[in-house]
């Protein structure tokens, strides 16, 4: 059975993440169920990030998100989410430093099954983000 596939291309602008968030929250509603909502979050958390810090030199003037629905995975693709030099800096910080901010990276690994970065083929020196959320068994068709 081939993958159902959804894809939104907005601009990477904070007042577009509202329609990410819908077109995801649509999607997910039936695969998902009541978890969707988790998944939600860390797909917008995600895309804040590219807003917030977006790379030109890679191509990030858009959100670009790609959602492969399978019986029992959904995958997430985020073409150009940032620049290959960005990845060591990518990681959630300590939980004990009490200060606003930082926690995006801590929620989409504690909600995301998987989270792996691949090159965009088509622009040197950007990664894309992949996450991926196991399909609950009472949700399997």
């Amino acid at each position: 059975m081939s993958p159902r596939v959804y894809q939104l291309k907005v601009p990477a602008e904070a007042g577009c993440l509202k329609a990410v968030r819908a077109f995801v929250a649509s999607i997910l509603e039936s695969a998902l169920g009541a978890e969707g909502q988790m998944v939600v979050l860390a797909l917008d958390e995600a895309c804040a990030n590219i807003v917030k810090h977006r790379t030109p030199r890679v191509g990030c003037e858009d959100i670009e998100v790609r959602v492969e629905v399978e019986p029992e995975l959904v995958r997430f693709r985020i073409g150009a989410f940032c620049a290959q030099e960005d990845l060591p800096r990518i990681r959630p910080r300590d939980l004990a430093e009490l200060r606003p901010g930082g926690l995006g990276t801590h929620f989409i690994g504690q909600i995301m099954d998987r989270i792996e970065y691949e090159a965009e083929p088509d622009r040197p020196g950007a990664m894309a983000l992949v996450l991926e959320k196991r399909v609950p068994k009472e949700q399997r068709p």
